[in-house]
């Protein structure tokens, strides 16, 4: 090797020596540098036992077979020409990956090419962080997106490979575990129309129009040689079939020379007034969509420019090929990357994809949260059900993902990224259009929130909650809402409203919609009272049960709120609502635990004064118990009747032997008469709730088609 270190002496020294880096140079240090590195691995090769040959291109081509062990190929063998992307930014001479394919040819061995910036997806994922790499495509189709800046090497490169018939992978370094994109000269049948997009910026569109090139023979000869003569390269040409104008884009640092390239050349037409306009346009970029499964496939263009349209951007201009294997638009630069997503999602996002904004990450939400942290990713490999959280909202902050938000860090991402809540940028945001399901999932107690259901339904989005108000809120804004979910076709799940995750709601709706005729429901649905009344025996104070309540997270900070039974008459309302009865929560005779004189206290007082209602208590209990029975504190539905109150039940009943929170819930029906269809199980925590909510989710995808 030391030939190699006197050759590099003697360069680095006419370089000092001229103060100038000659090309030729550089060239000359690669090739040694890359002998020089592969003496150093042969050496270790060597060092560990591992026969190895320092061959050159020309053997590797020439030989039969290569020798034995580890081998190492240098030195030049032929250069590609040059050329430019559609950019106009110039290429990397190939003379490497050129050598390694016609020593792959020569042995008909397929070739594998590595790159440092990224495997090929479907689009840059700086623009669509979801994008996939594509598994394969056709020299024809690499040779597309390789003149739109993908991460390809030049197309040349695959001549002798193709001239083989063999097959080329194109694999990235920073991904090793990625198996890469597979270049063949057939076509694969893997049902994509659209193999991937791709985007030029720094873009300008030059506009010729004028009466005077209308069947005129040779215009677009002498305009096009006038500026390839200037070395000025056109990327994209559309002409209207009347010939009154054409346009074409070429690189933007370019604009100004071809305009005033085309004004020499026409100058004569100009002034004639044949040609009326020569306009430039710049800061655009070109969008282009690649893949053989276009050609001669009906309504491929059509989507590929309606999605665009949905998404807001306009197009300048579009052009295809007669061979139909690539759709190009031109769009202003500064929307490229919505086109990008907008065009992705369409062609690339399952139809089973939601677009979620969630209100509330609480104790309910904020549970909701990691469970689908925990399971989005099995449901969208077992049943193609893609869930993106896209934004994350109290009544102050608010996150916004265009992807969606990373599930897995979501509160330290809120607490650190958060901006202050805009209502209209996040309802914008979670209903773009290039979204094929838009989803609001409020997980707050808000009235002035469910008063924005019918809203949020009328303009698209699908609504679920476990939040109350909207169910049990005034008969005519019901009415409106109910109307909404017929009318637009949207879904309104609300299942967790009552019972938390009991299917209670659902069951009420099976048994009227197959016929059942129902005489009453009647359930302990508040699990707050479900523990105060499983728990207390009459051994301790009542109003010491309900301190440890609140202490437990059981109770509503002011522990009159579920004292008050207001939290069950709401629930008495949604079920008899859902029996078709226009109830109000005025109309029910609520049977209120608390003491009239101790309703206008504050909560402080309120709580020094709790054991006032202890002597009550306990003489009502005392009382069941003489006669059997337990307290248990229950709505009803009856008749269209409701009543809310602390009844007295048999030890055997359903009520009687629950447990904790746990609620219990009984329809008596024309079917179930004789004995009760009953549901039980816990009624209050975040887990079950959000369980609850999740069920919904996946009960909405099952509406929209999926296998869920």
């Amino acid at each position: 090797m030391s030939d190699v270190f006197s050759d590099i002496e003697e360069v680095l020294r006419a370089v000092w020596i001229m103060r100038d880096v000659p090309e030729a140079a550089v060239k000359y240090m690669g090739e040694l540098t890359t002998s020089f590195l592969s003496w150093i691995l042969s050496s270790a090769f060597l060092d560990a036992g591992i026969p190895n040959t320092i061959i050159t291109p020309r053997e590797a081509i020439d030989s039969d077979s290569f020798p034995e062990g580890a081998v190492f190929v240098t030195g030049e063998l032929y250069r590609i020409t040059a050329s430019a992307d559609a950019a106009g930014k110039p290429r990397k001479e190939g003379e490497s990956e050129y050598t390694a394919a016609l020593i792959a040819a020569s042995h008909k061995a397929p070739v594998t090419f590595w790159n440092s910036r990224s495997p090929l997806c479907t689009a840059s994922r700086k623009d669509v962080p979801s994008a996939r790499v594509i598994k394969h495509l056709t020299y024809s189709e690499a040779t597309e997106l390789s003149f739109f800046g993908a991460p390809i090497i030049h197309p040349q490169s695959f001549q002798p490979a193709l001239d083989a018939g063999i097959t080329v992978t194109l694999r990235c370094w920073g991904d090793m575990d990625e198996v890469g994109t597979e270049i063949t000269g057939e076509a694969v049948d893997d049902g994509l129309l659209v193999k991937a997009f791709s985007v030029v910026r720094n873009v300008a569109m030059i506009n010729v129009e004028g009466s005077g090139m209308s069947g005129v023979p040779g215009f677009s000869s002498r305009l096009f040689t006038a500026l390839r003569n200037e070395k000025i390269s056109v990327i994209l040409i559309s002409q209207a079939s009347s010939e009154y104008s054409i346009c074409f884009c070429v690189p933007q640092r370019q604009s100004a020379e071809a305009v005033r390239t085309i004004k020499a050349e026409f100058s004569h037409e100009l002034a004639e007034k044949g040609i009326s306009a020569i306009d430039s346009e710049t800061d655009l970029a070109i969008i282009a969509a690649v893949g053989e499964g276009m050609p001669g496939h009906t309504g491929t263009a059509g989507a590929f420019l309606s999605s665009l349209g949905r998404a807001g951007i306009n197009v300048r201009a579009i052009a295809q090929g007669s061979s139909e294997r690539n759709i190009s638009a031109v769009i202003k630069a500064n929307e490229s990357g919505r086109a990008l997503r907008a065009l992705h999602s369409v062609f690339f996002l399952s139809q089973q994809t939601l677009s979620v904004g969630l209100f509330g990450p609480g104790n309910i939400g904020g549970t909701l949260l990691d469970q689908l942290a925990s399971e989005s990713e099995r449901l969208k490999r077992e049943f193609d059900l893609d869930i993106r959280v896209r934004g994350i909202a109290t009544s102050k902050k608010m996150l916004l993902s265009e992807e969606g938000i990373d599930l897995a860090h979501w509160k330290e991402k809120f607490r650190n990224e958060a901006i202050s809540y805009n209502e209209n940028i996040f309802l914008s945001h979670i209903a773009a259009q290039y979204y094929p399901h838009k989803v609001i999932i409020d997980c707050t107690s808000s009235e002035t929130r469910a008063m924005q259901y019918v809203r949020f339904i009328e303009n698209g989005f699908h609504v679920i909650t476990p939040n109350k108000k909207a169910g049990a809120g005034p008969y005519d804004y019901y009415r409106n809402l109910m109307e909404s979910v017929r009318k637009t076709g949207r879904k309104f799940l609300y299942e967790t409203t009552v019972g938390a995750g009991l299917p209670v709601i659902c069951t009420l709706k099976d048994l009227r919609e197959t016929g059942d005729r129902v005489i009453s429901v009647e359930g302990m649905v508040s699990g707050t009272l479900c523990w105060l009344f499983s728990e207390y025996d009459g051994s301790i104070p009542f109003s010491e049960l309900v301190k440890k309540a609140r202490s437990l997270g059981y109770t509503e900070p002011d522990p009159r709120d579920d004292l008050s039974g207001m939290d069950v008459a709401r629930k008495t309302v949604i079920l008899a609502r859902e029996l078709g009865y226009t109830t109000e929560t005025s109309d029910i005779d609520v049977e209120s635990l608390v003491p009239e004189e101790m309703r206008e206290l504050s909560i402080d007082e309120f709580l020094e004064r709790l054991s006032d209602m202890d002597e009550k208590m306990l003489d009502m209990y005392k009382e069941a118990e003489k006669k059997g029975m337990k307290l248990r504190y229950v709505g009803k539905v009856e008749g269209g009747v409701c009543s809310v109150a602390l009844k007295e039940y048999p030890l055997d009943h359903p009520f009687s032997q629950a447990k904790g929170t746990d609620n219990v819930i009984s329809f008596r029906t024309a079917r179930y008469d004789k004995q009760p269809l009953v549901i039980k199980g816990p009624g209050a925590g975040p887990e079950v709730t959000a369980g609850g909510v999740f069920a919904d989710i996946l009960r909405l995808s099952a509406y929209l088609g999926s296998k869920v």
